[in-house]
């Protein structure tokens, strides 16, 4: 099993890539490959319409995203959406890199209302790429992230991690199609 976490930040000191690395921490630990990302690092130019799909830094990332079983993304909100850094990674693919995979959403805000749009956001465009999105989300308050998240909060992200790659684990086993248990008449 083969998990993405992607970062919306490459910043260290940002409350999102310390969130991502914790759950990076975590995926490891249930004992699955964990690929780390961040827009920075793929490298991929500003997808204006104009940059050729063959150049090899987007062909590396749909290569990674290809070998990749479930996926799990974290973006704080900007202006009530995920960062454009973030969106630009995925305006790269088609639906076939992230088929059939499943998604779990993370996103961080400064106030009460916890980065609900960008939530919404990034399932859209999960749905989009023909992605499994898992039905819990997990929103917090970067200001929570940045003090240390509280063994109520750290057990909600263990949660979605287990649960992302327990269902991406019953989907993609041989045998797994949504029909195989149907009696055939």
């Amino acid at each position: 099993m083969r998990v993405m976490v992607v970062s919306a930040i490459g910043r260290e000191s940002s409350t999102c890539y310390i969130l991502a690395q914790r759950i990076a921490n975590i995926c490891t630990g249930l004992g699955v490959e964990v690929d780390f990302a961040t827009p920075t690092q793929v490298g991929v130019p500003v997808n204006d319409g104009n940059v050729a799909w063959d150049l090899p830094e987007v062909t590396a990332w749909r290569d990674r995203i290809e070998k990749t079983h479930a996926h799990l993304w974290v973006s704080p909100e900007y202006h009530s959406a995920m960062t454009g850094g973030f969106k630009n990674l995925f305006d790269y693919l088609d639906k076939a890199p992230l088929q059939g995979d499943v998604v779990g959403l993370f996103a961080l805000a400064g106030g009460a209302m916890a980065a609900l749009n960008t939530l919404n956001g990034m399932s859209v465009m999960a749905r989009s790429l023909g992605a499994w999105v898992a039905p819990d989300y997990c929103a917090l308050n970067s200001n929570d992230v940045k003090a240390g998240l509280d063994e109520r909060a750290d057990a909600r992200v263990a949660r979605l991690c287990e649960t992302v790659i327990d269902t991406a684990d019953r989907i993609q086993s041989p045998g797994a199609g949504l029909l195989d248990d149907l009696p055939l008449e």
